[in-house]
């Protein structure tokens, strides 16, 4: 399958939307902030870039139903991680919305743990595996350490 339609879901200013743009991809960036998105679309066009920027809360599948169809690559490099139980049921809606069978889904997301107190949340490795096994098939899962442990998932939409 051909990639060519890619979504970047919590984008902030856009760095990951401007390197597939560059790539070649037919892009789109979302974010809750307004700010973020304003930055993302000025780096497009000082750098003459094609790119689909747009304020939206994904955690809304009326919202993101309304805005996009179906993308072939989806990526979430910190924002499922950063989200409320309950968001994360919106998220897991609005993902289902915008994906298709074959669709690849790229999960970069830091663990939760008991010694963190700062930064985003996290998530369970149990809980990121139940809430999409239903919908994706995990290809690839890599545990990462850095200052925090981490999770990259890669799967594929059945």
């Amino acid at each position: 399958m051909k990639i060519s339609k890619a979504l970047d879901i919590g984008c902030g200013t856009g760095t990951n939307v401007l390197y597939l743009a560059k790539k070649g991809f037919e892009v789109y960036g979302v974010d809750i902030s307004k700010v973020a998105i304003r930055k993302a679309t000025a780096k497009a066009r000082e750098r003459g870039l094609k790119c689909n920027f747009r304020v939206l809360n994904f955690t809304e599948p009326q919202a993101v139903s309304k805005a996009f169809s179906t993308f072939d690559i989806l990526l979430d490099l910190g924002c499922l991680h950063s989200l409320s139980s309950r968001d994360r049921d919106g998220y897991a809606d609005s993902l289902r919305v915008v994906s298709h069978t074959g669709s690849l889904y790229l999960l970069w997301c830091f663990l939760r743990g008991p010694r963190w107190s700062c930064g985003p949340p996290g998530v369970d490795e149990q809980e990121v595996e139940s809430r999409f096994s239903n919908q994706f098939l995990i290809i690839e899962k890599r545990r990462l350490s850095s200052f925090r442990e981490m999770l990259f998932y890669v799967m594929e939409r059945n």
